[in-house]
């Protein structure tokens, strides 16, 4: 499970900003669960708010950075690749410095911290912790590295296994931590497959990448869970039905000549098998009949929501944090409700999944919603007048359980994390704008009163 993220230079990230799914308060109704041996619980849910190009999506695209980093450093980075970073743009000594990356996870049981710090050539430092609660919690060092070179590697008593040997294959862009699970380290592959097997990331606002995904459930056993999930959403679709498009001899040959050209080095030999698309309809039963209606003549919503299925199901069924990028894009407000409730209920979430997600979708504040979004779950972005990202918990403010209205109260703008509109230079724009496409405004086409005529 996800305890927290931290950040810091990455995009409008300048300073380190931390993300907590720890929770501060008892919520004996939702799917909180207490993953090592202590205290602390963790959230099933968190959601960031925040105005338009306020940073709440560079704070969830700087943890799938970190997952492919940790996934791809070693076998996807060329040896001379630059690290595809994204740091600080408004200020240059800023933008130079090494963005920091870090999460608390638990995995089997045991309470784990592992981060990096990579510039656009080599990775900086790079540490993995783990804590042991006896008398008092004792931090372990599994490993410290303190530059690009693997002599700078220092290793802990409690790291066992081939270490020294595997960090001979280190190079100066690649983390040891994926060489490690490349060279099968029994100890470390373990927090490696969390990043490659327990995190699922997504922008909703392109969801079609993960399509593929939800079609294989939808040819599995599984296909009775999409189908219900597609009813429940009441989409007014009864079954699916996918069927491979042929692709004849010519049309092959043709794709094969512009691989080619495109690219004749790594162009496939004639053996090299293409495989055809496969045309997916939706079947719709109006009044007693069966239609079908191809996957790309329906709307942006049902899309969206379909290629959100598999995701949704595979990280329920094996307890993954799946993070998605404006989970409202497409959908409509009760719909996200109804999946934030998925991972809240603790009667479908069983295996300890987690939702981190941003939204515009205020109506997931109200007391009508039933995605009972808590005060700790709650996190919200502003941009300084630098440019610069802050995060912070709803918990910083005064919020009166049963008293304070958290929806009417973010609308107002007593929390920020919402646009700050400037009406005055609305009205001078449109008035400039009317001007100089039409007849001025005439004297005395307003009444007494105020009111045009």
């Amino acid at each position: 499970m996800l305890l927290r993220f931290r950040v810091a230079n990455y995009a409008s990230l300048r300073d380190e900003q931390e993300l907590s799914l720890v929770a501060l308060d008892d919520h004996d109704d939702l799917a909180v669960r207490r993953p090592i041996d202590d205290d602390l619980s963790v959230l099933p849910a968190a959601a960031v708010y925040g105005g338009n190009a306020s940073g709440k999506s560079n704070l969830l695209e700087a943890m799938h950075f970190m997952q492919e980093a940790v996934c791809h450093s070693h076998l996807g980075w060329g040896p001379e690749a630059t690290i595809p970073r994204n740091s600080f743009r408004f200020d240059d000594d800023i933008r130079r410095k090494p963005s920091e990356f870090c999460v608390d996870i638990a995995v089997d049981g045991v309470h784990y911290e592992y981060g990096f710090a990579v510039d656009d050539e080599v990775v900086r430092s790079e540490w993995l912790y783990c804590f042991v609660k006896r008398q008092r919690r004792v931090r372990r060092v599994l490993f410290e590295r303190s530059g690009p070179e693997w002599t700078s590697i220092r290793f802990g008593g409690h790291l066992k296994g081939r270490k020294r040997a595997i960090a001979e294959f280190v190079r100066p862009n690649s983390l040891y931590l994926s060489v490690a699970a490349a060279n099968n380290h029994p100890q470390l592959t373990k927090i490696y497959g969390w990043f490659s097997n327990q995190m699922i990331y997504i922008d909703a606002g392109v969801p079609v990448p993960h399509l593929p995904y939800t079609l294989h459930l939808a040819a599995t056993p599984d296909r009775s869970a999409v189908l219900d999930l597609l009813n429940y959403a009441d989409l007014g679709i009864s079954d699916i039905r996918q069927e491979p498009l042929v692709l004849d001899n010519e049309l092959r040959d043709r794709f094969m000549a512009v691989l080619k050209v495109v690219d004749p080095d790594r162009t496939p030999d004639l053996g090299f098998a293409v495989e055809a698309a496969t045309r997916v309809d939706f079947i719709h039963r109006v009044r007693g009949k069966e239609y079908a209606l191809p996957l790309e003549n329906e709307s942006s919503g049902t899309r969206s929501w379909f290629a959100l299925l598999g995701p949704i199901l595979e990280a329920l069924a094996h307890g993954m944090v799946l993070v998605v990028d404006e989970l409202n894009a497409f959908l409509h407000p009760l719909l996200v409700s109804e999946l934030v409730n998925l991972f809240q209920d603790p009667t479908y979430n069983r295996q300890g999944a987690q939702l981190v997600f941003n939204t515009h979708d205020s109506f997931l504040l109200s007391p009508l919603s039933k995605a009972r979004l808590r005060r700790d779950q709650v996190w919200l972005t502003d941009r300084d007048e630098d440019g610069a990202t802050t995060l912070r918990p709803l918990t910083d403010y005064r919020v009166r359980d049963g008293l304070d209205s958290v929806f009417r109260g973010y609308l107002l703008g007593r929390y920020r994390g919402i646009p700050i509109f400037d009406e005055g230079l609305l009205e001078e724009l449109i008035l400039r704008h009317t001007h100089m496409h039409g007849d001025p405004p005439r004297k005395g086409s307003e009444t007494e009163a105020g009111e045009l005529t």
